[in-house]
């Protein structure tokens, strides 16, 4: 077995460039369990897979993709775009019709499991490789996966012609898998487009359907007690009043148990919000982070510090300002006047309110 450990990108360049692992078993670190994989186009490594794992058919195969930039878009359901957006690079499989002839000898009932995985040398390796890897676990079918890179090493190395490692600080000794979960059009249901849970792994399913129903718009500040309430408050009565399928938050960066500062709360409530009164701040956890669909910070440097330490959720992570097209930070007004105050408000109504436009006339892309 060929090992390359947290290659660089022009070492993994180099590599494949001679080595195109045309017909190779790999073994893949996804970013939170061990796999088995090889190129979507190899039919007889595939085969061999499956005579290794003693299993009959195709069924477990998942398809690692490096982005969603790779699906055909006018083929990808418009209801599973958010998620998509919301949980890729990362541990949630999508189960969904997508039509494809080479994805075809995976699927199941005309469904295909696709992943971005959160590994990002595998990522690299999959957009070198110019076609999906397929993956599934190391184990004999009916075993519990194995998780232990040194047991796979021991017990299963005859599996594997090459073997892509990461770092050994994102080696876990215990593994979770991936969450997946079945997208079932309105068509198939008779009624409403839903998903549902075909395996429970580290993201709960109650969060993934909850982004699927009413995708989180979160917005950030240092204290969450001036500007991104009101923007959250705001933005939910724009919301309401547009009859959009969409939720608000709002945090901080600071330890939150604070009530929300009186000169926000008096702006929000002349406009008739109020709920604002009941506005306690929260701190910004990896919980709040991994539920929200579109996270916009006040500020360049709250953007570039959640960027730093959610690289997978990067994307995601923009400042208000720079969505809409301005530059610069929105100013914090704790402990000026409440002229000061309106000031900050009106700004922040006014990035909102084209925020809407984009959200209404289907311009927005994350």
């Amino acid at each position: 077995m060929l090992v390359l450990k947290d290659p660089g990108l022009r070492k993994l360049e180099r590599f494949i460039s001679s080595n195109p692992l045309t017909h190779s078993t790999i073994l893949h670190w996804t970013g939170s369990m061990w796999g088995i994989g090889c190129r979507l186009s190899s039919t007889e490594t595939i085969a061999r897979i499956e005579e290794l794992k003693q299993r009959p058919d195709k069924e477990g195969f998942i398809a690692l993709i490096p982005d969603i930039s790779v699906l055909e878009q006018d083929k990808i359901p418009s209801a599973l775009r958010p998620l998509m957006h919301q949980y890729w690079p990362g541990n949630l499989t999508l189960v969904f019709n997508y039509e494809d002839s080479l994805l075809a000898q995976i699927a199941k009932g005309n469904k295909v499991a696709l992943r971005v995985p959160s590994d990002p040398a595998l990522r690299a390796l999959i957009s070198l490789l110019g076609e999906p890897l397929i993956s599934t676990s190391v184990n004999i079918s009916g075993l519990h996966p194995e998780e232990n890179y040194d047991r796979i090493v021991r017990n299963y190395a005859s599996w594997f012609d090459f073997a892509l490692l990461p770092a050994s600080r994102e080696m876990k000794s215990s593994s979770v898998p991936s969450t997946i979960v079945e997208y079932i059009s309105s068509k198939e249901s008779g009624s409403n487009d839903e998903i549902k849970c075909l395996r429970e792994g580290s993201i709960p399913f109650y969060e993934i359907k909850q982004g699927f129903q009413l995708p989180v718009v979160m917005f950030v500040c240092s204290a969450n007690i001036c500007r991104s309430p009101m923007a959250e408050k705001l933005f939910r009565k724009m919301i309401r009043d547009n009859n959009l399928a969409l939720a608000t938050d709002s945090c901080g960066l600071m330890v939150g148990g604070q009530m929300i500062s009186l000169n926000a709360l008096q702006l929000l409530l002349e406009r008739g919000i109020l709920d604002a009164q009941q506005h306690i701040s929260k701190q910004v956890t990896p919980q709040l982070m991994s539920s929200s669909w579109l996270i916009l910070t006040m500020e360049e440097r709250q953007r570039d510090l959640l960027r730093n330490a959610y690289p997978n959720s990067a994307r995601r992570i923009w400042t208000l300002n720079e969505f809409v097209g301005e530059q610069g930070d929105i100013d914090d007004p704790f402990g000026s006047n409440l002229e000061s105050y309106k000031k900050t408000f009106e700004i922040i109504e006014d990035r909102l309110q084209r925020l809407m436009e984009k959200l209404i006339t289907n311009e927005l892309r994350i």
